[in-house]
């Protein structure tokens, strides 16, 4: 008798990376998936799928890699959330918008905006000439630079929930908030919140996402992750 083993997709990374964002979506979607925190960025592990060595990184069937968030999203909701390519009125607006309709047009606009200008061109700049400056140069002019065009854009996505809201995309919610509220925690992290934090908007949508189960499973996720990392740090100390 044949049996056919079950294949589940794979995300890897840790969740203390954008992997956070991916999880977040697959536990959105509701189905089986495997996390491989352990891979980590520039390891043979994540080179064997990625050239460019980062983190996350998709898995399926152990033939296709797929690297990049804001792809890894989108590919996730065409394929597995039931409500994208249904019929069915009933059912849940699908957390990434059919292609070729105006919404999907939208979503993909504005993950644009997300990953280029407030991610790439905000927040990295910081991670990469501050936080990690030993690696790769401590240049300050660029963070500062980077902090006003991180609160310039971000005043352009405040006004896009108070336009059409309470998501980005208007009354449901999407994989673009999944970053966006991904990129607002770190914004907060490194103390990048001086012009939101006190947004009456801005807070109403944070606690609407992350009221969602499927965030606070992914929170938790995270939580245990954090955890199994300190207790083997300790191990290693006492060793």
């Amino acid at each position: 008798m044949n049996v056919t083993t079950k294949v589940v997709p794979k995300i890897m990374g840790s969740a203390n990376f954008r992997t956070f964002r991916c999880l977040w979506m697959l536990e959105e979607l509701g189905i089986e998936y495997e996390h491989v925190p352990s891979a980590s960025p520039q390891s043979e592990q994540v080179k064997k799928y990625n050239p460019l060595g980062k983190v996350p990184v998709l898995i399926e069937d152990n033939e296709f890699a797929l690297y990049e968030s804001g792809a890894i999203l989108t590919y996730l909701g065409d394929r597995y959330d039931a409500n994208n390519n249904s019929g069915n009125k009933k059912l849940s607006p699908p957390l990434v918008p059919r292609a070729g309709t105006r919404e999907r047009g939208l979503y993909d606009q504005t993950m644009s905006v997300l990953l280029t200008e407030l991610d790439a061109q905000g927040l990295w700049i910081h991670r990469k000439h501050e936080a990690l400056g030993g690696i790769f140069t401590f240049i300050p002019e660029a963070v500062e630079h980077a902090k006003k065009y991180f609160s310039k854009t971000n005043r352009v996505l405040l006004q896009q929930i108070k336009n059409q809201g309470p998501y980005l995309l208007g009354p449901a919610f999407s994989g673009v908030d999944i970053v966006y509220i991904h990129c607002l925690d770190w914004s907060k992290s490194i103390g990048w919140n001086d012009r939101w934090k006190d947004d009456p908007t801005l807070q109403g949508y944070l606690e609407l996402c992350k009221s969602r189960p499927a965030y606070i499973r992914t929170k938790q996720i995270r939580s245990n992750e954090q955890s199994r990392n300190k207790a083997a740090a300790d191990l290693q100390n006492k060793l």
